[in-house]
């Protein structure tokens, strides 16, 4: 009986142990990411790089106005870099048990910039950018980019509402 409680002390211990060094691993690769490639703003709600690395989306909230660029990591002059009303952006946010999903979209003209981090049926972390023209709900779907989930810095939550960001109708 000794025995059994003895193994059983033992592995809670090594469990506990390995799950503290997993979650000590993830936290230095996460911050090893955000200091090397992360975003560069003070009010950051969004940032990732594309599955290959070489791309990177970011979305900052600079009042009372919200930058959205796109473009070479670390590159200081980015393909798209664009600053909008925050009344021309929205989020939505939906989370219970089975599902988790976050949206963070800037419409520039007749153009919408999507950003979704969500996870897939496995429960496992997905995101994308999606470039629409016209409205997401409406509109044409003209790209998707994967992006890394391991690279996401995701601040899209109902906080925003208080930055004056208006949330979506619906998800």
């Amino acid at each position: 009986m000794k025995t059994v409680k003895t193994m059983t002390r033992h592995l809670l211990m090594s469990a506990a142990v390995l799950f503290t060094a997993i979650s000590v691993l993830h936290a230095a690769t996460t911050d090893a990411v955000r200091q090397t490639h992360g975003p560069r703003c003070a009010k950051p709600v969004f940032y990732a790089q594309t599955m290959n690395h070489k791309k990177e989306v970011e979305i900052c909230i600079v009042m009372p106005s919200v930058s959205y660029s796109f473009g070479k990591v670390g590159a200081k002059n980015k393909e798209m870099n664009i600053t909008v009303p925050a009344g021309s952006t929205n989020y939505a946010y939906s989370n219970n048990q089975v599902i988790s999903i976050q949206d963070f979209t800037v419409r520039n003209g007749d153009t919408s910039y999507q950003v979704s981090a969500s996870s897939n049926d496995a429960g496992e972390p997905v995101a994308s950018l999606y470039v629409y023209k016209g409205m997401p709900e409406s509109g044409k779907l003209l790209a998707e980019i994967r992006l890394d989930p391991a690279t996401v810095e995701n601040n899209i939550s109902h906080a925003l509402a208080e930055e004056g960001i208006p949330e979506a109708d619906s998800l």
